[in-house]
C-alpha cells in the first residue's frame, strides 16, 4: 500500500509560538522601558547644565557648568540622557561621584553633603521658637541620632549655638529698628517688672504699633535681668536707656505700667 501521507521528521516539528508568554514578555520590556525612561526624566541635570540658547546652526545648546562642554539640547531627537552620561564622566563637575548623591522626596538627585552654617542656623531658630537650653546640642542621644542620619554633620557645642543665637538676634534687632524708623505711626509700650524664685530682678519693655501694612504688631523689644533698687528713678533710668538703643524716644504715645507706687514716680521722671 502506497502511503501519500508523509510523516514529519522529529527535526522538522515546529512548534505553534506562544502567543500568551510572548506578549507578557513584550509587556515586561514596554514595562522596562518605561522606567528606564522615568528614570532618565527624574534625573537633575540643569544642576550641572546651563542653557546658552539657540547657536548659528539654529540648535539650542547646553554647556557644562564644570567643563564647558556644549551639546545640543530640545526637539524630539536629543533629550536628557546624553547629558547625563556626560556628568558621569566628566571630572570637573562639582560632584565627581554619582554615587554620592541621593534621591529626594521629588525623585531627584541631590548631594548629600550638607551646608553647615544653615545646618547651626536652623538648630539655632529651632532652640530660639522652642525656648530650648544651649546645652540641647549636646545631648548624647541627639548626636547619635545627627550622626546616623548623615555621618557628615559636624556637631557643635553650646558655647558655639550660643554665638549662633546672639549673631541671630543682632540681625533681627537691626531690621526691627529699620522697621521702626520707617512707620509712621506712634508706638505704644508696656512695662513689667517683676522678681523670679531666685530672688532675681528682670524687666520686660513690649512695642506695639501699626505697620506700613495697617496691621498691628507686638514686639518685645527688652527683656533684661533689672538688680535692685527696683525704684521709680532707677526704672525711669532703665527704661529710657532702653528707648535710647531703639531710637524711639520720640515717638511714643503711651505706656502702660502695673499699679506698683514706683511707676507713679517712673512716669514723671519719663515726662522730664
Amino acid at each position: 500500500m502506497d502511503d501519500s501521507v508523509s510523516k514529519p521528521n522529529d527535526g522538522d516539528v515546529h512548534e505553534k509560538p506562544n502567543t500568551v508568554t510572548d506578549s507578557v514578555t513584550e509587556d515586561n520590556k514596554t514595562g522596562e522601558t518605561d522606567k528606564k525612561k522615568k528614570k532618565l526624566s527624574s534625573f537633575d541635570v540643569w544642576k550641572f547644565f546651563t542653557k546658552i540658547g539657540v547657536c548659528e546652526d539654529g540648535k539650542e545648546r547646553a554647556k557644562c557648568n564644570g567643563c564647558n562642554q556644549k551639546y545640543i539640547i530640545g526637539g524630539v531627537r536629543y533629550g536628557t540622557s546624553h547629558l547625563k552620561r556626560h556628568i558621569e564622566r566628566c571630572t570637573k563637575c562639582r560632584f565627581d561621584d554619582v554615587g554620592q548623591m541621593m534621591v529626594d522626596m521629588q525623585g531627584k538627585l541631590k548631594a548629600k553633603k550638607i551646608d553647615q552654617m544653615v545646618s547651626r542656623e536652623l538648630c539655632a531658630n529651632l532652640i530660639i521658637r522652642h525656648g530650648l537650653p544651649f546645652k540641647f546640642v549636646e545631648y548624647s542621644e541627639l548626636r547619635t541620632w545627627i550622626s546616623y542620619l548623615n555621618p557628615e554633620a559636624t556637631l557643635v557645642s553650646r558655647n558655639t549655638i550660643k554665638k549662633d543665637i546672639l549673631r541671630i538676634f543682632k540681625r533681627e534687632k537691626i531690621k526691627l529698628k529699620g522697621e521702626l524708623h520707617n512707620i509712621t505711626s506712634r508706638i505704644c509700650l508696656i512695662s513689667d517688672l517683676w522678681t523670679s524664685c531666685t530672688t532675681e530682678g528682670y524687666i520686660s519693655l513690649t512695642a506695639h504699633y501699626v505697620d506700613s501694612n495697617w496691621k498691628l504688631r507686638t514686639k518685645i523689644l527688652n527683656f533684661c535681668h533689672f538688680p535692685p533698687p527696683h525704684t521709680g528713678f532707677e526704672l525711669s533710668k532703665k527704661i529710657n536707656a532702653c528707648l535710647h538703643d531703639w531710637e524711639i524716644e520720640k515717638r511714643l504715645f503711651s505706656i502702660t505700667l502695673d499699679n506698683a507706687s514706683s511707676n507713679d514716680v517712673l512716669v514723671k521722671t519719663l515726662k522730664n
